[in-house]
């Protein structure tokens, strides 16, 4: 069995997975981290703009399923902060909007507890 396979294997065995099949598909959800597989071809993709992304040959890194799930969102959540980081230092030098700097402020403390709950 390769790497790919027991991926598959894993995130279907997941009891918080969603599994979606259909006629000629088998397909499994995990935490914005979708699995496809059809006609014996396993794809991973990213849900995370309306555009699926594939991102199977960046996404195995391990054989372990929850592993490579880590590493997709501790680097999601990373960009995530770095972008806010960025919104709020143009922020501050140029409007200086209370409200929005407020909301930015939210915003990174939510990607810091979204990154900080991955690593735990």
């Amino acid at each position: 069995m390769n790497k790919i396979d027991r991926i598959w294997a894993q995130a279907r065995e997941l009891f918080t997975s969603a599994i979606i099949d259909g006629d000629d598909f088998e397909s499994v959800i995990y935490r914005g981290i979708k699995l496809v597989r059809y006609e014996g071809i396993v794809r991973i993709y990213s849900t995370d703009s309306p555009f699926y992304d594939d991102i199977t040959d960046s996404f195995i890194v391990d054989d372990d399923f929850l592993i490579c799930v880590k590493y997709h969102l501790r680097a999601k959540y990373l960009r995530g902060l770095d972008k806010v980081e960025r919104m709020i230092t143009r922020e501050m030098n140029g409007h200086k909007n209370h409200k929005r700097i407020t909301y930015l402020k939210t915003m990174r403390e939510t990607y810091l507890n979204k990154y900080n709950g991955v690593n735990t």
